[in-house]
């Protein structure tokens, strides 16, 4: 009853712990970083699991430590998986016995089988269930480490808890497993979610309600060049539709899209707000820098032309610009721009003006 006791709470520290792993998966962070805080929490229940063990024989220690280190290797990989290896190992050999060699040896054990099966096995099974149920049985494979035991303690364990360690470590692995993957499919789809609701759906950028946010937060910090906002508008490109259909037209704005995001510089942001019009804001920058972008902005695009059934269509833009200094609010800044493309319109169309700085 003890041991039955002593693996269940194991297994619900875990549970827990892959709920908090969920959480993690929902913050900003690097997946470095969040396996690592992974690692080191899973080697706190392993410590704990090894503290409050069963005893078979004097100084020989039954727990939950090699399925708590074979399923940190298996989702946390390598990396996170040596900080719960090494604090296990530590608290093992603090607790002293003759079962070290055999403990640290099970341990190195269910690390290797752990990474075996993310690295070989996963990816080959289509069952999750099996994938899980493979996984348990591989970490079982830590049982070999008894062979440092005296014959005599070893036919002992073997014949208490042996295929009852075994049974554990696949419930274990199926239950934890279902955890973890369960955290990592919400997760992935609050992402989705929330990116769908902040990009254009046909070329990925941003919407104009997400372009506001961020021009927003970002024309408030410090900044002593200038900012400047472009109106990128393509020229004709309703009789580019009418031509060719809507289905180029869309062929014709995600390639537009892609261009402007090659085109810019890290820290620009590029928004697609209406029909065929774009808009770039650039932070910091100087208002000559800001006419030299807009200016290679409009070559590139006439430049490019899309590939339809072997001919080529060529697009142009017009392209109006507003330079300023200090906050300016975003419907002022856009009303500026839309004003110097109008002027590219009526000058001819794929051109650049800018508008009075300010």
């Amino acid at each position: 009853m003890n041991g039955t006791m002593h693996f269940l709470n194991s297994l619900g520290v875990m549970a827990l712990l892959a709920i908090f792993y969920g959480s993690l998966l929902r913050r900003r962070m690097t997946d470095a970083l969040r396996k690592a805080v992974m690692g080191v929490l899973f080697g706190g229940a392993a410590a704990i699991a090894v503290l409050q063990p069963i005893h078979i024989g004097s100084g020989v220690l039954v727990d939950a430590r090699n399925l708590i280190i074979g399923c940190a290797c298996a989702f946390f990989g390598p990396l996170g998986a040596s900080a719960t290896l090494v604090t296990a190992a530590i608290v093992r050999v603090q607790a002293g016995g003759v079962g070290i060699p055999a403990g640290l040896a099970s341990m190195m054990i269910a690390y290797l089988m752990g990474a075996a099966w993310e690295q070989s096995v996963r990816s080959r099974l289509n069952s999750t269930l099996v994938s899980f149920l493979a996984l348990g049985a591989m970490i079982s494979l830590s049982l070999l480490g008894i062979v440092l035991l005296p014959a005599d303690v070893r036919m002992k364990l073997l014949s208490e808890i042996g295929l009852f360690s075994i049974g554990f470590n696949l419930l274990g692995a199926v239950v934890l497993g279902s955890f973890i993957e369960r955290e990592r499919r919400h997760a992935a789809r609050e992402s989705r979610l929330s990116n769908e609701a902040k990009t254009d759906p046909l070329t990925g950028l941003l919407n104009r309600r997400s372009f506001q946010e961020r021009y927003e937060r970002q024309v408030q910090e410090r900044n002593r060049t200038g900012s400047a906002l472009l109106v990128v508008d393509l020229d004709h490109f309703k009789d580019v539709n009418d031509a060719n259909g809507h289905d180029i037209g869309d062929i014709v704005l995600q390639s537009v899209g892609r261009l402007l995001n090659e085109t810019v510089r890290q820290g620009d942001v590029v928004a697609r707000i209406g029909g065929e019009e774009f808009v770039v804001f650039l932070p910091n920058t100087e208002l000559g820098n800001a006419r030299l972008l807009a200016e290679r902005i409009r070559q590139k695009v006439q430049g490019a032309g899309v590939e339809v059934d072997g001919r080529q269509i060529t697009i142009t833009t017009s392209v109006g610009g507003h330079w300023h200094h200090g906050i300016v609010d975003l419907a002022v800044a856009l009303k500026q721009a839309d004003i110097a493309l109008y002027r590219a319109k009526e000058g001819g169309r794929n051109r650049v003006e800018f508008g009075p700085a300010v």
